[in-house]
């Protein structure tokens, strides 16, 4: 019983028009302002038309595709203009085709208003037929009933092209609208660039599909985070420079960043961040960030700076990234007012080994003193191969040129101790130049060429020896 009171219920909202146009046919067939039909052919015509309007019939007649569109309309408008004509106001109630052209047009699109036309005008034309042969009543003169339906055929005929002109172009946008969206699922969902969109406390409240294989979480895991939380501690600061600029712009400004972000896995990878505000766009309010790994690149930008820095065969700075290292020294002690030393050093009997041994020998040697010198010199220092078997190493911060000799003696010590590669014990010595520079005394080029000479003199002496520059005594607040 339910079953059958829900049916009904359905029965009658579907075909609530048809219901109603039957209650008014009634009550005007008693008061007798209807032509002479019998009731019978107005409760046929218009249940027909009940049934025909319900969605399941639509459907079965216009087919799963909508290709007999034609059929299912046309099969409405008979009922439909039979119960207007029955009347004997056939052409004037006629505008209904007007309402099955509407709901139609919701069901089908724009392909219904062709259809619908036609069906309106044929079955308009066999209504004045049906009068104009005596097999149906009219309450109108013929002249005036054929002229009317004329009007009618015409203003549904241009009404179904008007509106289906405009659903079609609705059509067309809906289309290009969802053409476009579905390109840039495809573009957020297959990129390799991770976007994000957060508020302007940094809270992310969405993130595109990429997350995963960039950065190894999933794009739930991140919605409600902070991202400065996944930067390394040590870009904190330009984290919030960024987040800084961008909040103080607009949309039209777009700031970018290079930083290390946390992978999912706990490594750290290097993000090239392109990020604009948009909080005050209505269809965003987010300020939106676009992330890509540029580690490797990154890598290959390291090495390619590490290569243009540092000597190929033993490691240590070159002469350029040294005497660089000596500027900054300076400028540090003649900020905090402390000294800073350079010193030279020099190997003895190294062109003996490289002629005896050959230059593979030689160059293991290099390395086995390069090692030496990273051992013996602080981390705070520098040191460089300036080219052949001339070594420069920067003391940063010491006391005096006791302190310098000190480090210098150690060196030689160090050298004389480790002269023996793949088992050859090498006859080969060491002579080292000390050069001071106290707080704005001397800039780095003079203060190399003060070390170099001290160098000279040094190996004057005999090997293994070392030599601090003398200049003019300088008496400073800090001896």
């Amino acid at each position: 019983m339910h079953t059958i009171a829900a049916r009904a219920m359905a029965l009658a909202r579907n075909g609530m028009e048809s219901i109603l146009s039957l209650a008014a046919v009634v009550a005007l067939h008693v008061s007798g302002v209807l032509g002479s039909a019998p009731l019978w052919t107005y409760v046929l015509a218009l249940s027909a038309g009940a049934v025909l309007q319900q969605p399941e019939v639509q459907r079965f007649l216009a087919g799963p595709d909508g290709s007999r569109t034609g059929l299912a309309v046309g099969l409405q408008m008979v009922p439909a203009t039979a119960a207007a004509y029955l009347t004997g106001y056939g052409p004037v109630l006629a505008v209904t085709h007007v309402y099955i052209l509407v709901v139609h047009m919701r069901r089908a699109g724009s392909r219904a208003w062709r259809p619908t036309a036609l069906a309106s005008v044929l079955s308009l034309l066999a209504g004045e037929l049906a009068i104009a042969a005596g097999l149906l009543p009219s309450s109108l003169p013929m002249n005036q009933s054929h002229a009317i339906a004329v009007l009618v055929g015409i203003g549904t005929v241009t009404t179904a092209r008007a509106l289906g002109q405009f659903v079609a172009q609705r059509e067309q946008a809906e289309v290009a609208a969802r053409l476009s969206e579905d390109r840039f699922r495809a573009l957020v969902r297959d990129g390799s660039e991770v976007i994000t969109m957060s508020d302007a406390d940094g809270n992310v409240s969405w993130v595109s599909p990429a997350a995963q294989p960039v950065m190894g979480y999933k794009p739930e895991e991140l919605r409600g985070k902070v991202l400065n939380g996944l930067f390394h501690p040590e870009d904190e600061v330009a984290s919030m420079e960024l987040y800084t600029r961008l909040l103080a712009s607009d949309s039209t400004v777009e700031h970018s960043a290079e930083l290390r972000v946390r992978h999912a896995n706990g490594s750290w990878h290097w993000h090239e961040i392109i990020a604009r505000n948009m909080l005050a766009h209505p269809a965003v309010h987010a300020i939106v960030s676009h992330q890509r790994d540029i580690t490797e690149r990154r890598a290959v930008q390291d090495r390619i700076a590490y290569a243009a820095s540092h000597d190929g065969l033993t490691g240590l700075a070159n002469g350029p990234t040294l005497k660089r290292d000596l500027e900054r020294a300076l400028a540090q002690g003649t900020r905090y007012q402390h000294p800073v030393a350079m010193l030279f050093c020099d190997l003895d009997g190294f062109k003996a080994v490289n002629d005896t041994y050959g230059h593979d020998v030689g160059d293991r040697l290099l390395q086995t003193i390069s090692s030496v010198i990273r051992r013996t010199t602080r981390d705070t220092d520098s040191a460089g191969r300036l080219g052949g078997d001339e070594f420069g190493v920067v003391l940063t911060r010491v006391r005096n040129a006791d302190e310098a000799l000190s480090v210098a003696q150690r060196l030689i010590d160090g050298i004389t101790g480790n002269v023996s590669v793949a088992g050859l014990k090498l006859d080969v010595g060491c002579s080292v130049g000390v050069a001071l520079a106290y707080p704005g005394g001397s800039d780095a080029k003079t203060l190399m060429r003060h070390a170099d000479a001290a160098m000279y003199q040094a190996k004057r002496r005999g090997s293994n020896n070392t030599t601090v520059y003398v200049q003019d005594d300088v008496t400073a607040p800090w001896m």
